[in-house]
């Protein structure tokens, strides 16, 4: 049976970045290393504040209530708007049910073969349903594009289908789309992440993953450099110019670009952290870098946020704490949570300044 990999919406409880630490970019052999402080963190207003996806107009997100229970997943725009996403039961990047959505429509039910799945656009608030065919489950949504799954008699995820749908939620075309010679979908958690042209897809080996035009059904193999056969110890950011590939507990992530995905990689250092496993996201030409704190581990202020330049060079700190999760922004930059500089636990919108150095923006 797959090992499963929950991302948990927790930090580290006492563990901040030291004050003035320079990270450093090692040979390809070794990884770098953020060093922790063992100050306490009593001065952040912490509040747990879980990141499930982004899109142009907004972002999902659960946060605690003032009496540290569980609050209500939350649409929030960009321009302050929020809205109660009621029936919504999304799951956090390495969870079972996750998919690597990325825009401002959400699946708000269930979705089974031949039963209807119902959108929702947060930025109008619109709702679309859309009866699946017989035979496919629902992986994904991007806007008005659905990718389903269609299964063998051994449940092996065979086929996908890209689906596309009007706004009245009649299915205008449907694209079966097959697996490279010699592997199958990995149907746990099929799709690593995308926008509404692209998504970047799960195989059965680890190996490789499959860059899919959700216009034509398409496949570009992009190579992993996996170190086992787990593909679900992989990770991956997409953005509208570059694809970062990342294989848990790897020193390096690879970087291709987009408009040539098969293309040469560039191989760049992710900053270690402790006993926390790294988590990768990009905006211009950086990668980004939080930290997946142990199992077990309470809730809290935690790892770093980092940028590292693609080009080689050492990692900057963004936020000196922050939430494990990074929503990458359909058009552009990405969406973190994490300590601001009066000690508040705020969403932040990532993106790049004039000199192309990583900015970050409370929201």
């Amino acid at each position: 049976m797959p090992k499963r990999h929950l991302l948990l919406p927790t930090a580290l409880a006492v563990l901040t970045l030291a004050a003035g630490t320079v990270v450093t970019i090692a040979p390809e052999a070794r990884a770098a290393r953020v060093s922790a402080s063992s100050q306490t963190t009593d001065a952040v207003q912490y509040v747990q504040d879980s990141l499930y996806t982004a899109g142009n107009a907004g972002y999902v997100h659960r946060r605690a209530n003032t009496d540290g229970s569980a609050g209500p997943s939350t649409w929030r725009g960009y321009d302050g708007s929020e809205r109660t996403l009621d029936g919504y039961s999304g799951a956090l990047p390495g969870q079972y049910g996750y998919y690597g959505s990325g825009s401002d429509t959400v699946l708000t039910s269930q979705q089974y073969a031949g039963s209807q799945a119902r959108l929702q656009n947060q930025a109008t608030g619109a709702t679309t349903d859309v009866t699946v065919p017989d035979g496919q489950y629902v992986a994904a949504a991007f806007d008005s594009t659905l990718i389903t799954q269609e299964y063998n008699d051994v449940w092996q995820a065979v086929r996908l289908h890209i689906l596309h749908v009007s706004d009245a939620g009649a299915i205008t075309s449907d694209i079966a789309v097959d697996p490279p010679e010699g592997q199958f979908f990995e149907k746990q958690q099929t799709v690593l992440a995308g926008d509404g042209t692209s998504a970047l897809i799960r195989f059965r080996h680890a190996t490789t993953i499959g860059l899919l035009d959700l216009a034509t059904g398409a496949f570009t193999t992009i190579s992993t450099h996996a170190t086992d056969d787990d593909p679900l110890y992989l990770q991956a950011a997409l953005s509208p110019t570059h694809i970062a590939v990342y294989h848990e507990g790897a020193s390096q992530a690879r970087v291709v670009r987009r408009d040539d995905a098969a293309g040469a990689q560039t191989a760049v250092t992710v900053p270690q952290y402790g006993t926390s496993t790294a988590f990768v996201g990009l905006v211009g030409d950086w990668l980004l870098t939080s930290y997946r704190p142990p199992y077990g581990t309470a809730p809290g202020p935690g790892g770093p946020l980092l940028a590292t330049p693609l080009a080689g060079g050492a990692a900057q700190t963004l936020l000196p704490a922050a939430e494990p999760q990074i929503a990458q922004i359909p058009a552009g930059g990405a969406i973190a949570v994490g300590e601001t500089k009066d000690g508040a636990w705020t969403a932040h919108r990532i993106t790049t300044s004039p000199s192309g150095k990583p900015w970050v923006q409370g929201l």
